[in-house]
């Protein structure tokens, strides 16, 4: 549960001692305060600052509150922002509007200040609530679309990110990298061993590889990148950094090799399985032929 000095409420009132009554109650409990005279200024303080619950008043010059809360409703970046109707209005017309329009609440005025207070509390409660709910739900997504031993991204979301390209009719590259005679790295240095390797080997593809790219664990002991279209010569530049990035860890080096498949996909109909396919097909070239290291797929 966050504190009170850390939500943020702003006050909506075209009238400055309405403002000022509500500002001396909420003071005391200790919250971030800001002010708006109308609607201009309100939709300006939530662009501004991330703002948790608004006291509204509802009769306004410009805009009425209602139409404020509905403008806000609307917008992705402050529909969740908790609205509190200031109303001298009783008529359960009013009231039931106040709602509709997406209010959490609604206080009379002239407003007593246990009851602000209250009522207050109260919207903030459930802010905080929801708030470490979506937390959660983003931890869990993240979750299932990450490797728990690399923590880079897992093959089911690698392989939706080739759909996604394929989806839009776009260019695009994968990167395919296999450790080499990793049985035997095993055997060496153990079940932990082995995956202070694999994590090592992890990091060198994050570092090395393009920000705007997808960096994957896939199955067993591969990896890939996916990259957007590039020059033959810039995705053939990833590999040659990731073998030069090894080849300087001096203790890495005497541990692993890998082999690489570069796929180029122009608009590519193929499956994923086949994509897979195909370059499974070549890595087998690369093992039975000790001495090549990389191949292309055009």
């Amino acid at each position: 549960m966050r504190t009170n000095n850390n939500f943020h409420i702003l006050i909506v009132d075209d009238e400055p001692f309405n403002i000022e009554l509500a500002e001396a109650y909420l003071e005391e409990e200790g919250y971030q305060l800001s002010f708006a005279r109308n609607a201009q200024m309100t939709y300006e303080a939530v662009s501004k600052d991330k703002i948790d619950l608004i006291l509204l008043d509802i009769n306004m010059p410009d805009k009425d509150g209602f139409e404020v809360c509905e403008s806000l409703k609307s917008d992705p970046m402050t529909k969740d922002i908790a609205v509190i109707f200031l109303t001298a209005q009783t008529d359960i017309e009013y009231i039931s509007r106040a709602f509709d329009v997406g209010g959490a609440d609604y206080i009379s005025k002239p407003f007593f200040g246990q009851e602000l207070k209250a009522r207050v509390k109260t919207q903030l409660q459930k802010v905080d609530f929801l708030d470490e709910i979506k937390h959660k739900q983003s931890k869990l997504a993240q979750l299932t679309i990450t490797d728990p031993l690399t923590k880079l991204y897992n093959s089911l979301y690698f392989d939706s990110q080739i759909k996604a390209y394929q989806n839009r009719e776009e260019n695009f590259w994968i990167i395919y990298l296999k450790i080499d005679r990793f049985e035997k790295i095993n055997q060496v240095y153990g079940f932990f061993g082995a995956n202070k390797i694999m994590r090592a080997f992890a990091k060198i593809l994050e570092k090395v590889a393009y920000k705007n790219s997808i960096v994957a664990k896939l199955y067993g002991i591969s990896f890939a990148i996916l990259l957007k279209e590039y020059e033959i010569d810039q995705v053939k530049k990833i590999y040659e950094d990731i073998t030069l990035v090894v080849n300087k860890n001096k203790d890495l080096s005497k541990i692993i090799s890998f082999s690489t498949i570069i796929y180029n996909a122009k608009r590519s109909s193929d499956s994923v399985p086949t994509i897979y396919k195909k370059i499974q097909t070549k890595m087998q070239t690369i093992e039975d032929d000790k001495e090549t290291k990389y191949l292309f797929i055009k």
